[in-house]
């Protein structure tokens, strides 16, 4: 169902001056490779029709001691605006008043939620992602077509070493 892993270097993809910083981090694996450095940063993209396996994310966030990990739900921006546009009435003076009153009792994890998918989408925009889900290793590398971070972290691994 999802395409080949593929691992792109993405420094020829990014200028330096347009790279957003790095936010919003949490933690998660340690190398198991000895030699190899842990990445610093991954970050995730995804959807709700190509989802990141979440038990791939827990257990390695609990083993997580320097790297820093991002999740961003690319669809999140639409999931919202589709539940603020449900059942609206067929009026366009109405509709546009419930539609605001609506926007306006956004509670805080809405908003956060909206923020962080407007985050990722500028993001894949930079790094030049066209396919979900994408794992990005350091702003380096991207492994497409993955749903197990553990896998996208050996693969990250083997092309760091050369193999």
């Amino acid at each position: 169902r999802y395409p080949c892993i593929h691992l792109i270097r993405l420094d020829r993809f990014i200028s330096l001056m347009g790279v957003v910083p790095m936010l919003l981090a949490s933690h998660l694996v340690q190398a198991d490779q000895p030699g190899i450095n842990p990445p610093r940063v991954i970050e995730v993209f995804t959807a709700t029709d190509r989802p990141v396996l979440p038990s791939s994310i827990d257990r390695l966030r609990g083993q997580a001691v320097n790297i820093e990990l991002q999740v961003y739900r690319i669809d999140g921006i639409q999931q919202v605006e589709g539940a603020l546009s449900r059942h609206l009435p067929r009026d366009p003076a109405v509709a546009k008043r419930v539609a605001l009153n609506r926007i306006q009792q956004l509670d805080d994890l809405e908003t956060a939620r909206l923020h962080q998918a407007a985050i990722g989408l500028t993001k894949a925009l930079q790094y030049g992602i066209d396919r979900f889900p994408a794992m990005v290793f350091d702003g380096q590398c991207v492994v497409y077509g993955v749903t197990e971070l553990g896998q996208a972290l050996r693969q990250y691994h083997l092309w760091k070493s050369g193999t």
